[in-house]
């Protein structure tokens, strides 16, 4: 792991590239920093895949020592996330040009203006800077985001006043510190639930703080779904104290973005049986959103129902688009698609509330599923539902990694819906799933840019985005379908649980 980090930081200080996007305005004082030696689009991709490969590696080795009875200091582990957010923000973004957009989306807005109606092109034609700074294919783009992500946007540029290199060091910042304090939760959270709680932190530390791939996409990438789940986390860990808060740390997630919306669904299905609690949920979630929305205005939807009907390259959905514009026009295509994607969304995540393992802390039947316990110090008159948090946590999971697999238009750094939660499940076969589909759709999105690139490297990443990323996308989810030990396979009896020294062939089923 630490080699991969090592690695992206090389390819970062090589300066502008293939992965990486220039940064006007340049202050030599002021990070991130790069030597500009104009490497090759070659050398920058062999980098990256290096570095992705050895990253997958070392949450692979991680896990399993971790199962084998490692027991690091997880405090020590957590300082190591800490520096290695910090250098992951010395080094330019890579992997994609999005930050340039975010900047002039806060541009916009820092001059007054709405970026829900304006884009970076109606900045460059008054030879802002910023604005020219803004690569395709976002340069005609009105933002997606939702209000709280705008305001982000509108501190870093602010802060940065005109200067691409400060906007975006800005950006990059928030994004860490948000990177890091959710780490710190959820860090916090294993630590309390869990019966073994080193082995639990380090768990947290290996999935989420020093996770280089999510170091890589979401904190160096300076991507702004770093913001929003720190929100949607916090919901998770305040719903055992108050449903309200909760409700207004889900709703600031959905303010970030709609896609964080998963985990109010989460909320509400862990408050399902504490109808006043549920209503609490509600009030704060709607509070949070209206408030939000209120001040951007209901046009801020507007680019966010455009995007519903775009499929990824990496998506699997990519696989029938051109069958089925051959025999449908284009816009009945894509409905038929999104509809397909919305029923494989719900087919996708009742297998896996079938299936994943409890969260830490929460009993767990013989197949896996979460049961809710009573929770010392839970609050009176909640039915019986007294361990929301663990019921949430596991939804979240399913609900997440469902979204990921199913939806049509899905990118590396969207993963953090599902690691934050896994990350405080019990350690189980999915990890693998989740690792598998991260790494994967890392790959496919190097080097990152919209730019030329030589004949043979343009065909290597276009096999990898269009062809194996789709294709490993739908045999992911027929490993749900498979792994889901549903009434169509032939299922064990449970067994009770072994005494330690079994021989692995007397293990329960479920392990």
């Amino acid at each position: 792991m630490a080699s991969s980090l090592a690695m992206f930081v090389c390819a970062g200080l090589l300066g502008p590239s293939a992965a990486q996007p220039p940064l006007p305005q340049r202050n030599r004082w002021l990070p991130p920093y790069w030597i500009s030696a104009d490497p090759s689009p070659w050398l920058v991709t062999a980098l990256l895949l290096a570095a992705i490969g050895l990253a997958v590696a070392g949450l692979v080795l991680g896990l399993r020592a971790l199962a084998g009875g490692w027991r690091p200091d997880p405090g020590r582990l957590s300082a190591l996330g800490l520096v290695a957010a910090v250098a992951m923000i010395l080094v330019p973004p890579m992997g994609s040009a999005d930050v340039l957009v975010y900047a002039a989306y806060g541009r916009i807005a820092s001059l007054g203006g709405d970026p829900y109606r304006q884009t970076a092109s109606d900045l460059a034609v008054t030879g802002d800077p910023i604005g020219r700074a803004v690569e395709a294919p976002w340069q005609h783009t009105t933002s997606i985001y939702g209000p709280l992500g705008t305001a982000e946007q509108w501190l870093a540029a602010r802060l940065g006043d005109d200067s691409t290199h400060a906007t975006v060091f800005a950006l990059a910042t928030l994004g860490a510190l948000a990177f890091v304090l959710t780490g710190l939760i959820l860090d916090r959270l294993a630590a309390a639930r869990s019966a073994d709680p080193a082995a639990a932190r380090t768990r947290v530390a290996l999935l989420w703080s020093l996770n280089p791939l999510l170091l890589y996409e979401v904190v160096n990438g300076a991507h702004i779904d770093s913001i929003g789940i720190l929100f949607a986390v916090g919901g998770l860990a305040l719903v055992s104290r108050s449903a309200l808060l909760a409700g207004l740390a889900v709703g600031l997630a959905i303010d970030v973005k709609l896609s964080f919306g998963l985990f109010a669904v989460a909320l509400v299905w862990a408050l399902r049986r504490a109808p006043r609690r549920l209503l609490a949920l509600a009030a704060g979630g709607l509070l949070a959103t209206g408030l939000g929305y209120a001040w951007t205005g209901l046009h801020a939807f507007g680019q966010a129902g455009t995007a519903s009907r775009f499929v990824s390259f990496a998506s699997p959905w990519r696989l029938l688009v051109a069958p089925l514009e051959a025999v449908l026009d284009d816009r009945l295509a894509r409905n038929v698609i999104t509809v397909l994607a919305w029923l494989a969304f719900a087919l996708v995540t009742l297998l896996l509330a079938h299936s994943l393992p409890a969260a830490v802390g929460t009993a767990a039947g013989a197949n896996g599923a979460a049961k809710a316990t009573r929770s010392v110090g839970s609050p009176a008159g909640s039915s019986g539902w007294d361990d929301p948090t663990g019921v949430a946590i596991r939804a979240a999971a399913a609900l997440g990694l469902a979204w990921l697999l199913t939806a049509t238009y899905s990118l590396p750094w969207y993963d953090v819906v599902a690691w934050a939660p896994f990350a405080l499940l019990a350690a189980s076969r999915w990890d693998w799933l989740l690792i598998a589909r991260t790494g994967v759709l890392a790959a496919a999105y190097v080097p990152g840019r919209v730019v030329p690139l030589p004949a043979v490297l343009n065909q290597i990443t276009k096999q990898l985005r269009g062809a194996v990323a789709p294709v490993l996308g739908v045999a992911l989810i027929g490993i749900i379908v498979r792994w889901s030990g549903l009434p169509w396979h032939r299922r064990q009896a449970p067994t009770e649980p072994q005494p330690p020294g079994t021989p692995r062939g007397s293990e329960p089923p479920n392990r």
